[in-house]
């Protein structure tokens, strides 16, 4: 009964907020994004390959996200996003069905690499920052 109050305290202690709503925003990301290579491997060893007129994906400040399109999605698609740690969370609504990709990120000469998360090969995204 006497360490009630110590089990308590460290319980406390090790409590984190992990809420995907945070507000609190990695500043590199924030900005608009246009994919401009892929690296998908369907078992072997891969190279970049360009896409033209690639998706834009924007990042705002509160935490939103506006895709120019995702998939079979049409148009314009909004959702929000969160970091966390070197992962990248996605959420957003297409063709009534909710979607919650994840992403490792990280950037490589000033470009914003996503790697899904999820694939046993090599699934990699490369977006170049637009104005």
């Amino acid at each position: 009964m006497k360490y009630i109050p110590t089990i308590i305290f460290v319980l406390f202690l090790g409590c984190t907020d992990d809420d995907l709503s945070s507000n609190q925003v990695d500043h590199d990301i924030i900005g608009k994004w246009q994919l401009e290579a892929t690296k998908i491997s369907p078992g072997g060893i891969v190279d970049w390959s360009i896409v033209t007129d690639g998706d834009i994906y924007e990042f705002k400040t509160d935490g939103t996200i506006t895709l120019s399109k995702w998939d079979a999605c049409k148009g314009p698609i909004s959702g929000t996003f969160a970091l966390y740690e070197d992962k990248l969370f996605l959420r957003f609504l297409c063709n009534s069905q909710l979607n919650e990709p994840k992403y490792n990120i990280w950037f490589e000469n000033d470009n914003l690499i996503l790697g899904f998360i999820g694939c046993i090969e090599e699934c990699s995204y490369r977006f170049k920052p637009i104005n």
